[in-house]
């Protein structure tokens, strides 16, 4: 029976080819989208296994990380806090620059989306070198020599940014915020910085880094504070977030009862922050999962009127074959045969065009920023159940039609 209903979906092949199409872009949107966001959600988990045991240490109440000031003895006295200091094992500091120091190169007309901007931010080469920070990770070129006037700059521009950026390359450094007093870093390497694996309309922070004297002799100049530090990042030795949290509880209820004073700091584990993106992220991926599924239903109408048609069509066919003693539940398994060989063929082509698709958004065109797509088994098992489910509804209501045919009323022509 198996293979004559398959040969059956197919008597009528341009209408079958089309139903199956139409199932198929709707699997396919299915199928990329979920490979896109298995993708995110690798991308997310990576990230959030990266930042266990990392927190970061602001001045609290502050609007802008560049108006936080944290005073250079800042990560002696965390060393000395009770039930935190033992537990860490290596720390980092860094200085931003105000926003307006590259704002000349910040906005849609300079970098990929609006939202996005370039910060300039200053490191202590030596703890950075310790922690594993940017001055660790060159792609090109080399790391910048204190008190030169050289920066290192974020690989993710080279593909953003509407300017030049390549080594030797001047970058304008505005003192002021209506950029008459300026000065200029010269690009001596390029980094490489992890995308959070947020989609392309999320607005993303580039940064270029200096050496942390320079950029506090900038700030000189510039009638900002100097000598302080925006944050410090602290890494314990940790292996849960929960763990992780719990020290970041410990700084700020320490610095609520004036342990820090008189500064007073904010203290968040990264993992939390990746935590609450991806939960965000999580709403954006029910949105597109609904519109899938409302795509698949609308490709799988295509199934339901094929046959319905195919089934009105064969009347006379299906009383002969009832006469010659075919049971009710002969005819109606062989409609619903004929709507999963479709609903599979529909399967097919869409996880075809759906793989074409991810070659072509995986180079670079993807909504869903810089995380790949991966394909996974629970990828290709949800397409083929969507497809299999399909079959069955598309050719429920007809084989119900068909299996009921009357063969004396039909063959009389009544």
């Amino acid at each position: 029976m198996l293979k004559f209903s398959i040969k059956n979906a197919f008597r009528k092949k341009g209408t079958a080819i089309l139903a199956s199409v139409g199932v198929g872009f709707g699997l396919m949107l299915v199928f990329v989208i979920g490979a896109f966001t298995a993708g995110v959600n690798a991308q997310f988990q990576d990230n959030l296994t990266r930042s266990i045991g990392i927190v970061e240490v602001l001045e609290k109440d502050v609007e802008g990380r560049a108006n936080s000031h944290l005073p250079l003895n800042l990560p002696n006295k965390l060393s000395d806090t009770p039930n935190v200091g033992n537990f860490i094992i290596s720390h980092n500091i860094e200085t931003q620059a105000p926003i307006y120091f590259t704002s000349n190169y910040s906005g849609p007309s300079k970098l990929q989306n609006i939202g996005d901007t370039l910060t300039l931010k200053g490191l202590n080469q030596s703890l950075d070198q310790n922690w594993g920070g940017p001055t660790t990770k060159l792609l090109q070129g080399r790391s910048f020599t204190i008190g030169n006037n050289e920066a290192i700059v974020d690989n993710r521009l080279l593909d953003a940014a509407q300017f030049p950026i390549s080594i030797g390359v001047n970058i304008t450094i505005s003192l002021d915020p209506g950029g008459i007093n300026t000065t200029t870093l010269t690009i001596v390497g390029i980094y490489e910085e992890e995308d959070i694996g947020a989609p392309d309309f999320v607005p993303r922070e580039y940064y270029i880094y200096t050496d942390i004297q320079t950029l506090w002799n900038y700030l000189y100049l510039a009638g900002e504070e100097t000598n302080v530090y925006s944050s410090i990042d602290l890494r314990f030795n940790v292996e849960t977030t929960e763990e992780t949290e719990n020290f970041a509880d410990i700084i700020n209820e320490y610095s609520d009862v004036g342990g820090y004073s008189p500064t007073f700091i904010t203290a968040v584990a990264l993992a939390t922050f990746f935590k609450s993106i991806e939960e965000t992220f999580a709403i954006f991926n029910a949105f597109a999962g609904i519109i899938g599924i409302i795509t698949v239903i609308a490709g799988g109408m295509a199934i339901i009127v094929t046959q319905l048609m195919s089934v009105t069509a064969r009347m006379k066919e299906f009383a002969i074959l009832k006469s010659t003693g075919w049971k009710n539940r002969h005819i109606f398994l062989n409609v619903i045969y004929e709507s999963l060989t479709l609903g599979l063929l529909g399967a097919a082509i869409g996880m075809g065009i759906g793989g074409i698709l991810i070659i072509i958004l995986g180079s670079g065109a993807s909504p869903f920023g810089g995380a790949s797509a991966i394909v996974t088994l629970e990828g290709v098992i949800e397409v083929l159940a969507y497809a299999l489910g399909l079959g069955v509804v598309g050719g429920l209501y007809p084989g119900i039609k068909a299996s009921r045919v009357r063969p004396v009323v039909v063959l009389k022509g009544e």
